[in-house]
């Protein structure tokens, strides 16, 4: 399991020290924050297209709007705005308690 993923609050040795199904279920979240995060940018985008005014001149058509909304979708998978992460720091603590100072 990467560590590129986990919050600050999920310490190196806290996360060898997990079971496996707990690393799994990390691994999990973190697409589901992930996917969210695109799922989000997607509508964004789709929102922000909407207000752009088509001109008759060079409007290709229902072509047109699908094969944008399409590239739409595939920007959307590599845009981040820090949404993902800062979900998955929030979620993972139900999943791994932060280390409470002693």
């Amino acid at each position: 399991m990467s560590n590129s993923y986990l919050s600050p609050l999920l310490q190196k040795d806290r996360i060898e020290q997990l079971p496996d199904a707990k690393k799994k279920e990390l691994g999990k979240l973190k697409k589901a924050c992930s996917d969210f995060e695109s799922i989000f940018m997607h509508q964004m985008l789709k929102e922000m297209r909407k207000t752009v005014k088509k001109t008759g001149m060079v409007h290709g058509g229902q072509a047109e709007e699908i094969f944008a909304d399409m590239l739409d979708q595939e920007r959307s998978k590599t845009m981040s705005i820090g949404l993902g992460d800062m979900l998955f720091m929030q979620l993972s603590r139900s999943i791994v308690p932060p280390a409470r100072p002693r």
